[in-house]
């Protein structure tokens, strides 16, 4: 039986998270907006994108929601309760933006119209604030009461429930995107965090694939 690791947490690997959603969602209205209108090839191609990343959101609101929250809310009440409950209200604004989101995806998609590519990256226009407001009030309220409440064990848990919700296909991409702009720290808590044959393998298969990724989403054609 593993020993258990009741270090407190290090949560600065949040950090190279935020950075992947900032960036990737960051770039996608123009990555949108310049598809040219009933190309329905590189339609598919920018819906599919659009889609895994709004996936990859939810699960990663989805596992904070039922495996961090509940845990810091019973242990620091007093502190921890009025940012929980922030944390809690700001995902469902962002969670209801990306519903939103898949619906214009689904609608582009379908169509390949000027009209709907350009509604979607406006949509995403408006997900962009509030989902920035989010992550820097994660950052600066919610990843100091998780290294001061959660154990390392813990918070492991909380990243490896949201990789479990990511289909088995996309997680070599997932771990490209994760490690683009990741520090050597950063690097060491996920490698601590994670199971190591996936690490091992993911690090090195991750930054491959992204690039072959990254060619077929934001070549022009």
């Amino acid at each position: 039986m593993a020993k258990q690791n009741t270090r407190p947490a290090d949560s600065r690997d949040m950090y190279a998270v935020h950075t992947m959603f900032r960036r990737e969602f960051g770039v996608l209205p123009a990555l949108i907006r310049g598809v040219s209108a009933h190309d329905r090839a590189r339609t598919q191609i920018v819906a599919d994108h659009v889609a895994l990343l709004v996936d990859l959101l939810h699960a990663h609101h989805r596992s904070e929601d039922d495996h961090c929250w509940p845990k810091l809310a019973s242990r620091g009440p007093e502190d921890v309760a009025p940012i929980v409950e922030l944390m809690r209200s700001q995902h469902q604004v962002v969670d209801a933006a990306l519903q939103t989101m898949e619906q214009r995806t689904a609608l582009w998609r379908a169509s390949s119209s000027a009209a709907d590519r350009d509604a979607l990256a406006d949509c995403i226009d408006d997900v962009l604030p509030p989902l920035c407001e989010h992550l820097d009030a994660e950052e600066q309220k919610m990843l100091p009461l998780i290294d001061r409440y959660l154990t390392a064990d813990e918070w492991a848990e909380v990243g490896n429930k949201g990789l479990g919700n990511v289909p088995r296909t996309k997680v070599p991409v997932l771990f490209g995107m994760l490690l683009q702009e990741a520090s050597d720290q950063h690097r060491a808590l996920f490698r601590e965090a994670i199971t190591p044959p996936v690490f091992a393998m993911m690090s090195r298969v991750g930054p491959i694939v992204l690039k072959r990724y990254q060619r077929k989403v934001f070549s022009a054609r």
